[in-house]
C-alpha cells in the first residue's frame, strides 16, 4: 500500500505541474514538479529511481499532451479506437527520457545521499536529446512556464528553451533544498538563487526598458476563416470555404490600401492542391488583390509526380506564382508513419501515403519586407533549423497551421506559446496564421499584439515593426546551455559529499 501511495504522489505531482503552462499559467504549481524531483533524489535502488522518475514524467507528459487525442475524434472514423493507445502511449515513451535521466543521476552519486544536483543537470540534458533524437519533440519542456508572463519570457532572449529548462527545473527544486538536511544545504540554495535572480530582474529590466520599435508602412493581413477540421475535406462545401476565405481577405483591403501588404491564410487552407489549382488561385488573387503592392500567402497541398508536400505559395496581383515552400520538418504519425515498409500493414490502417520532405531553399525577398522566413505548423519549434535559414536581410518570419485537429484543447495554446517564445529567442517579429485559432501578430519580445482567439473568424491587419539587431542566445547558441551544465557539475563535485546529511 505504501508503494501504491507513492506511485500515485509522484504522478500526481507531475500532473499538476502541468498547469504552470499555458493556457492556465499558474506559475506556483510547477513546485509540485519540484516536490517529485526532490522526493527521488533520495531513493537508493536504481531500480525504484528509474521507475519513480518514469512515472513523474508519465503524469507530466499525459496531463500536458491529452489534446493529441482530439485528432483522433475530428477525424470521424474507424480511427477513434485508436485514441486510448495513442494518448497513453506517448506521454509513455516520452516518460523514458525522465526515468534515464533520474537513472544516471543516481549512478554518478550511488554514494551520497541525495542526486538532486545531477538530477537538475541531467533532467535538463535529456530535455535537450528529446528535442532532438528521432527527429525531436521539443514540445511541453519545462522551459514553457516562463511563457505564461510577458517577463519572464524575456528569459529566452539570454539562455534560450533549453538553459530555460534548467532554469525552470532548479528554481522548482529550491524551496525543498533550503528544508532538507542536505550538507551546505544554505550554500547550495544561495549558488541557485542567486543567479536565477539576477536573470528574473534582467528579463524584467529587458522588457521595462524595451525602445519603441519602428514600423515600416508594410502591413500584414491575418485571415482566421474557423473551418472545422471534419468539414475542411468536404468538396461540397469547398466553394462556402473560398468565400468565406475571400470576403475575409477583401473586407481588410480598405485599410491603408496604398501600402504594401501580405494577405495571409493558413496552412491548407482549402481543399485542393497544386498544379491542379493554378487557375483558381489566379482567380482569387485577382479578385482580392487590388494593389499591386500586394500579395498573398496561400497554404494547401502540393502534388509532384508521386510525392505530396504540404505547401504554401506567394501570388502576386496578376495571379501568379512567385515563390514556394514545401514543409521541410514532418510530423510523425501525422504526416508520415515511421518505418513504414517495416510495418506496412499497420501503417496502411492510418494513410495510405507518407508526405514528402521539402528541399531547403532560399527564403522570399520582397520589396519593402526584405526577407522572410516561411515555416509550416509544427516546424516552429525548432529553433536550429529557423536559425540556418535566417540572414542580415530577414526581417519577419511567417508560421502558418491548422489546428484545427486539437478543437477545443490546451493544445493551440501550447503551440501559441511556442512561437512567442520563438520570436524572443531569435529577436524577430512572427505573423502566425492559424486555421480555427489562434492566430496572432507576435513582436520581438514576445507580445500578442493582435490575437484572432481560438474557434473564431476573422481578419485583423497591423503595420510590421522592426525586428531586434540580435539576442544573447542567438549569438551564442546552445553553448550557454552546456556551459551552465558544466557549471553543476563542478557545484555537485564541490558541495554534495559522501556524507551530505548532517
Amino acid at each position: 500500500m505504501k508503494k501504491i501511495y507513492k506511485v500515485v504522489m509522484i504522478f500526481s505531482a507531475g500532473a499538476v505541474s502541468t498547469f504552470a503552462i499555458p493556457p492556465f499559467s499558474l506559475f506556483l504549481t510547477i513546485f509540485f514538479l519540484g516536490f517529485g524531483i526532490y522526493k527521488i533524489s533520495f531513493l537508493s535502488s536504481l531500480r525504484e529511481t528509474f521507475l519513480t522518475g518514469w512515472v513523474l514524467g508519465f503524469g507530466w507528459f499525459l496531463f500536458g499532451l491529452y489534446w493529441i487525442g482530439s485528432a483522433f475524434i475530428v477525424a470521424d472514423t474507424y480511427h477513434i479506437y485508436f485514441m486510448p493507445f495513442a494518448v497513453i502511449l506517448l506521454p509513455s515513451l516520452l516518460a523514458i527520457f525522465w526515468g534515464l535521466a533520474f537513472l544516471l543521476a543516481k549512478l554518478f552519486t550511488r554514494n551520497k545521499a541525495s542526486s538532486l544536483v545531477m538530477v537538475i543537470l541531467f533532467l535538463s540534458l535529456f530535455e535537450y536529446f528529446r528535442a532532438s533524437v528521432f527527429t525531436g519533440f521539443p514540445w511541453l519542456m519545462p522551459s514553457m512556464v516562463l511563457s505564461g508572463n510577458e517577463y519572464f519570457i524575456q528569459i529566452f532572449s539570454f539562455i534560450g528553451s533549453y538553459g530555460g529548462n534548467l532554469v525552470v527545473i532548479t528554481l522548482s527544486v529550491l524551496p525543498f533544498l533550503i528544508f532538507s538536511n542536505l550538507h551546505k544545504k544554505v550554500v547550495l540554495f544561495f549558488i541557485f538563487f542567486v543567479p536565477i535572480t539576477i536573470l528574473f530582474i534582467s528579463s524584467f529590466l529587458r522588457l521595462y526598458n524595451k525602445e519603441i520599435q519602428e514600423t515600416n508602412n508594410q502591413l500584414v493581413t491575418i485571415v482566421q476563416p474557423n473551418i472545422k477540421q471534419k468539414d475542411k475535406w468536404n468538396i461540397e462545401k469547398r466553394e462556402t470555404h473560398l468565400k468565406k476565405l475571400i470576403d475575409l481577405s477583401s473586407n481588410e483591403q480598405g485599410k491603408q490600401n496604398d501600402l504594401e501588404r501580405l494577405i495571409i491564410w493558413p496552412e491548407t487552407s482549402f481543399a485542393g492542391f497544386i498544379p491542379n489549382e493554378k487557375i483558381v488561385l489566379s482567380s482569387i488573387a485577382k479578385s482580392i488583390i487590388k494593389n499591386p503592392k500586394t500579395k498573398l500567402v496561400v497554404g494547401l497541398l502540393r502534388v509532384n509526380q508521386n510525392n505530396i508536400y504540404n505547401s504554401l505559395v506567394f501570388l502576386n496581383s496578376d495571379g501568379k506564382i512567385i515563390y514556394e515552400y514545401d514543409k521541410l520538418h514532418l510530423v510523425p504519425f501525422g504526416e508520415y508513419i515511421p518505418f513504414r515498409y517495416m510495418f506496412s500493414k499497420v501503417a496502411n490502417y492510418f494513410s495510405q501515403k507518407d508526405f514528402t520532405v521539402g528541399n531547403l531553399k532560399t527564403n522570399i525577398n520582397l520589396d519593402g519586407f526584405g526577407d522572410i522566413i516561411t515555416i509550416i505548423c509544427y516546424e516552429i519549434l525548432f529553433y536550429g533549423e529557423i536559425n540556418k535559414r535566417i540572414s542580415k536581410e530577414t526581417n519577419l518570419l511567417i508560421n502558418i497551421t491548422n489546428d484545427a485537429w486539437f478543437g477545443k484543447t490546451v493544445g493551440p495554446y501550447q503551440h501559441l506559446a511556442l512561437a512567442q517564445i520563438k520570436a524572443v529567442e531569435l529577436g524577430l517579429p512572427i505573423v502566425r496564421v492559424a486555421n480555427t485559432g489562434i492566430s496572432a501578430f507576435i513582436s520581438p519580445f514576445g507580445e500578442k499584439l493582435v490575437k484572432i482567439d481560438l474557434n473564431q473568424e476573422g481578419a485583423k491587419t497591423i503595420e510590421i515593426m522592426s525586428k531586434l539587431k540580435s539576442t544573447y542566445y542567438r549569438q551564442f547558441g546552445d553553448s550557454i546551455f552546456f556551459f551552465l551544465l558544466f557549471l553543476l557539475f563542478v557545484v555537485n563535485k564541490k558541495y554534495i559529499k559522501k556524507r551530505s546529511v548532517d
